[in-house]
């Protein structure tokens, strides 16, 4: 999915605290979709998932595109310290323009939010009721909204890569997961690329998304 030299899509991940978001599990076969890596956390709740997902799930755990990973110790807050060494691992291991989603309500793992952005990475932590608002209508309409903002403003664009995020981040401020998905329909759209840190723009993909319905 990521792909490497100038036009790389910058990488995803999400990782899922499954002992206080267990609902966000409905959400699986979304979250492959959209993330690079998905990485899932438990220590009791055991997932349990629909028989015509085994195939699709054992392909993404044979690629290494998702790890589901129990803890050996059930006490508080295991499943917590599982998401922060996986943070940490694939901080490690992944380019600096990745991007980490939390999804979690547990407030605690904003620790570990604070010190992935310490290290200069992109990383939110959001609460089950945000991530499971994300279906295909919602994304689908976003993706059109920040097209036409792309079209109205087309004279003054997000020149680089930080600033394209963070527009869009300002326009779905309040939908923080949202901004993350959008942001990265549009590059895998061909909407924009990225070269060296520059965004550029595909007027006649970004006119199509606009007009979509």
């Amino acid at each position: 999915m990521t792909e490497t030299g100038a036009d790389r899509t910058p990488a995803s991940v999400l990782l899922l605290d499954l002992e206080n978001c267990p609902h966000h599990l409905n959400n699986l076969p979304r979250s492959l979709e959209h993330f690079d890596r998905v990485i899932i956390c438990y220590a009791q709740r055991g997932p349990k998932v629909p028989l015509d997902w085994l195939v699709p799930l054992a392909q993404a755990i044979n690629s290494e595109k998702l790890t589901i990973h129990k803890m050996e110790q059930t006490g508080k807050n295991a499943a917590d310290f599982g998401i922060c060494f996986f943070a940490g691992m694939l901080m490690h291991e992944l380019p600096e323009d990745a991007h980490f989603v939390i999804v979690s309500n547990d407030s605690d793992l904003d620790h570990t939010i604070g010190l992935l952005r310490s290290q200069g990475r992109s990383a939110e932590r959001v609460g089950s009721q945000k991530a499971d608002a994300e279906n295909g209508d919602e994304l689908d309409e976003s993706v059109r909204l920040y097209a036409q903002h792309l079209l109205r403003y087309s004279r003054n664009r997000p020149a680089r890569q930080d600033s394209l995020r963070n527009s869009v981040n300002n326009k779905f401020k309040l939908q923080p997961v949202k901004a993350g998905i959008v942001y990265e329909a549009l590059l895998r759209a061909g909407a924009v690329r990225i070269e060296q840190g520059r965004a550029l723009y595909d007027d006649a993909v970004i006119s199509q998304l606009a007009d979509s319905r």
